[in-house]
Formats: structure tokens, sequence, C-alpha cells
């Protein structure tokens, strides 16, 4: 079973969007499907489901956790609540072929640990200055955030090490593309490529801005769902595509145990 967990710590990126395309290609090919919402303030994940199911529209099976009683958002490296990892071996010992974590927009516990068992992590970004700055700024730089996710993933990939544990593949997914290049874009798209040996992930791939894409939490359609009128515009078909290349990616890791961690 793979582990994909989809992050970053700041909000509006489309980790949820992600997220829910993944999960509902995953299950469209016929694998079996667990997603988990880690982000306790919006559940946007938990939302996009229920309309799913209300219109009975195939779906991930679906595990909503609830707050911790203390746990709050800390600058400092937080200790991993250990409540995912029994989930996750819950879920292989299941059947499952693939787990989708979308995490909230903080340095958590449970998000701590949702990527010290991920077998790829996804980090969405939109094509912005600002979406560059928070996500990938390295601590002590002038555009470092207070939070810094990039800290916490060299964290973690240090925490796999010592367990003696594969570093997991790290991609960037480019979100809400525009078809028509702007300056600002090019120049943030050719800095996150710049950053991707820096800070240690992999190819970037892009997903293009779509109103199907948008219209999501509507009535929990996407580009997998034939419309009431059977035809799929092209914008559909290309939606289909780049998804099923982001599945594809997937598909190619490695899945890893998590007993020596455990």
């Amino acid at each position: 079973m793979q582990v994909v967990t989809i992050s970053g710590f700041k909000g509006g990126t489309g980790k949820t969007t992600v997220a829910s395309l993944l999960g509902v290609a995953a299950v469209k090919d016929g694998l079996r499907v667990a997603s988990l919402d880690l982000d306790r303030n919006t559940r946007n994940l938990s939302s996009f489901l229920t309309l799913r199911r209300a219109s009975r529209l195939q779906s991930p099976d679906h595990v909503m956790l609830m707050d911790m009683e203390g746990e709050a958002r800390t600058n400092a490296q937080p200790k991993h609540s250990g409540r995912l990892e029994p989930l996750v071996r819950m879920a292989r010992m299941d059947g499952y072929d693939l787990m989708i974590i979308d995490t909230s927009s903080g340095n958590l516990a449970d998000v701590y640990e949702a990527h010290l068992l991920a077998d790829v992590i996804l980090t969405p970004m939109n094509e912005s200055p600002a979406d560059m700055h928070a996500l990938f700024a390295p601590l002590g730089s002038a555009a470092a955030p207070r939070i810094n996710y990039r800290e916490m993933i060299d964290t973690v990939r240090f925490d796999r090490k010592r367990a003696g544990l594969p570093v997991q593949r790290w991609h960037v997914v480019m979100n809400r593309v525009s078809s028509l290049p702007s300056k600002v874009g090019v120049i943030v798209n050719e800095r996150v490529a710049e950053l991707a040996k820096e800070a240690g992930f992999e190819a970037i791939w892009r997903l293009r801005d779509r109103v199907v894409h948008r219209a999501l939490a509507l009535e929990g359609r996407t580009v997998f769902d034939t419309p009431a009128d059977g035809k799929l515009t092209m914008s559909e078909l290309s939606g289909r595509s780049e998804v099923r290349a982001l599945l594809a990616l997937i598909d190619r890791a490695p899945s890893q145990q998590f007993a020596k961690a455990a």
C-alpha cells in the first residue's frame, strides 16, 4: 500500500483539490483507497466525500480524525502522536492499495506523523511568490515564515534515516496553472526548479486552472465523473490526463513498511 501525504503549511494552495482528484482517479481505476482528513478547521475533504456519497458517486473510504486535547500549533517540532501508525497498519492489513492523507496548514503532531509515514509527499502551490516563500524559504532567511515547512521536511527525513527507512519521494504540484504564461509565473517556475536541488524535491507536476476543479465543493463531482449529457469537454479530458500522470507517479513509488520506526 502506498501512503501519500499532501501537505504544505500555507493555506489556499490546493491540498484538498489534489487529494480529492487523486482519490477519485484511483477509485475509478479499480484501486481500494482510504482517505484521511487531518484539517480540523475546514474539513474540506470530509465535506467533498460527503457530497459524493450523497450523489451516489464512487468514493474513497474515509476517516476524519478529531482534535486531540491540548494539541496546539507550535514553532517547536511536535512529538508525533502515534495515532496514525495504527490506522496505516490496519489499512494495509485490510488490503487497501492507497492511503491519501490531506493535512492542515500547521505544525501539528498528526501532520508530522503523516509525513513520517509517507511513501510520497506532494506539495501543491500556486504560481505565486507568496506560496514559494511560505513553503520553501529556509529557516533564518528574510522570507522565512514563522512556522517553517521546509525545516519540518528536513526533520522528517532525518528521523526516517535514523530509523533505517528510505527517503520518501517529494514532489511539488504547481496548481491552478494559467493557460497564458505571465512574467511572475515564469519567474516563480524558474526559481522553484532551482529550489528542487536545494530543498530536495523531485520533478514538478502541473495542474491547469480548470472551472471543473473549482466546482469540486458544489456537488462533489470531478473530471472523472460522466456529465448528465454524457459529453466530456476537452478541458475535462485534459484534466483527467494530468491527474492520471500524478497517479502513475505514485504507482511507481515503492511501498515501505513502517515496522522499524514503530
